[in-house]
């Protein structure tokens, strides 16, 4: 039987299904599905929609894809006459002429334990900075960035092998149950919604291209670090002998040498304390390949010789 509140939800990549399927077959009326247009690959192709968008489709659910959130988009939310917004990796910034809309407000996923990483890469970042735990919050929210109350959260530990994509499917899979066990207690009021410590607040910028760029006169943990964090995407990267190379998995080693140089084979470079064992390649325009399979035949990382980074 269904629920009587209406509830539309916001997101777009593939690890924002799971929880909508959930709200779905929860029995919750989803009288709107938003998500990011529909984009061209190239000229001529079929246009890509986004996974929300191709599976609420599917269900014969009414998707919305504003190009822009402007004041007739506003008027068409509007006439959905929502009691709740569910909002997890939308990819557009809601304007705060609309989080009032809904009775009960906008309930955002977020990829952290707030306060930590506010912002648009909470999952890399935390990655990238060695920390021990990440998690998920259920927030209301406000027309601050990502500082609403919390209404829920859950912690997910984070050890040597996590790397972006697993933390984010652990994330995906988890925020289900705990947006399902808590959304009913918020909507029948029976939970309150907690302030967050703001001077605990830290920010998770956007990745941008530049420090992607693996650096070697970096020490190898904080590169390894980074190449998990930055797994799949956007890739940290290398270029050598005018190709560039991204580094999909690598390890510390303790070999000691030039920053940039080859060390040893199959393939360890130099960095400014240890060395990093590259283990999974890919290189331009190529599949990813392991390191074994990537140096066969491949004459242009001889021991001693030097990363030219050009």
């Amino acid at each position: 039987m269904k629920k009587k509140q209406r509830l539309i939800f916001f997101g777009s990549p593939d690890f924002a299904l799971p929880p909508l399927k959930t709200l779905y077959l929860g029995g919750y009326e989803i009288v709107g599905v938003y998500t990011q247009e529909p984009k061209k690959k190239s000229r001529g192709m079929k246009e890509l929609k986004t996974p929300v968008h191709l599976w609420a489709e599917s269900q014969l659910l009414p998707v919305y894809f504003p190009a822009k959130l402007d004041k007739q988009s506003l008027e068409e939310f509007e006439s959905l006459k929502p009691d709740v917004a569910i909002l997890f990796a939308y990819g557009k910034i809601i304007p705060p002429e609309w989080l009032n809309v809904p009775i009960f407000g906008f309930i955002n996923i977020h990829a952290s334990l707030l306060p930590r990483w506010r912002g648009a890469a909470p999952v890399q970042r935390a990655i990238e900075n060695n920390d021990k735990k990440s998690g998920i919050t259920i927030m209301k929210m406000n027309e601050g960035l990502d500082e609403g109350p919390i209404i829920a959260s859950q912690e997910i530990a984070i050890n040597s092998e996590t790397n972006g994509q697993t933390l984010i499917d652990q994330i995906s899979h988890d925020s289900c149950s705990l947006l399902y066990n808590n959304l009913e207690k918020y909507l029948k009021g029976l939970l309150s919604p907690e302030d967050q410590d703001h001077e605990k607040s830290t920010y998770a910028s956007k990745i941008n291209k530049d420090e992607s760029r693996l650096n070697w006169n970096t020490d190898a943990k904080i590169l390894e670090q980074k190449i998990r964090a930055f797994y799949p995407y956007p890739a940290t990267w290398f270029s050598h002998k005018g190709k560039r190379y991204k580094v999909l998995k690598a390890k510390v080693s303790f070999f000691e040498g030039e920053s940039g140089k080859i060390l040893q084979s199959p393939l360890i470079i130099g960095c400014k304390q240890n060395s990093l064992e590259i283990l999974e390649i890919q290189a331009e325009g190529k599949k990813p390949q392991s390191i074994d399979q990537f140096l066969l035949g491949n004459n242009n990382f001889e021991i001693n010789s030097i990363i030219t980074n050009d």
